[in-house]
């Protein structure tokens, strides 16, 4: 999932950045108007970001300028917060882009699963 979808960024000439910071990252998406954001987990890397805190918040102002947000298949608005402190991955960007995020990504390593929520 998540290999398919950097080869797919890396083979349609995306520019990869990392510079450990979602809001540096997320403000280029912004300023720039393309691009996507992507904060996955898998079976040995578990979600960093709080929902709460974190996600929600961004994702509300990715959403009102007119992009998508998403934490695997449904929006992060429309996630339930249950705790302060719940983890989640991300995906900010494009709808194409946040859609391709699901198609490939989707919740496939979320962990706990979200049922266990």
């Amino acid at each position: 999932g998540y290999k398919k979808l950097v080869d797919y960024w890396v083979s349609s000439g995306y520019t990869l950045r990392y510079t450990g910071g979602m809001v540096p990252d997320v403000n280029q998406l912004l300023i720039k108007g393309k691009g996507v954001f992507v904060n996955a987990t898998s079976n040995k890397h578990k979600a960093k970001l709080r929902l709460l805190y974190e996600v929600a918040p961004i994702a509300f102002i990715i959403e009102k300028a007119g992009g998508r947000s998403s934490t695997g298949n449904i929006s992060a608005l429309d996630e339930k917060i249950t705790g302060y402190d719940i983890r989640t991955q991300v995906a900010y960007g494009s709808k194409q882009e946040v859609a391709r995020f699901e198609e490939w990504v989707g919740n496939r390593f979320l962990y706990p699963p979200r049922s266990a929520l």
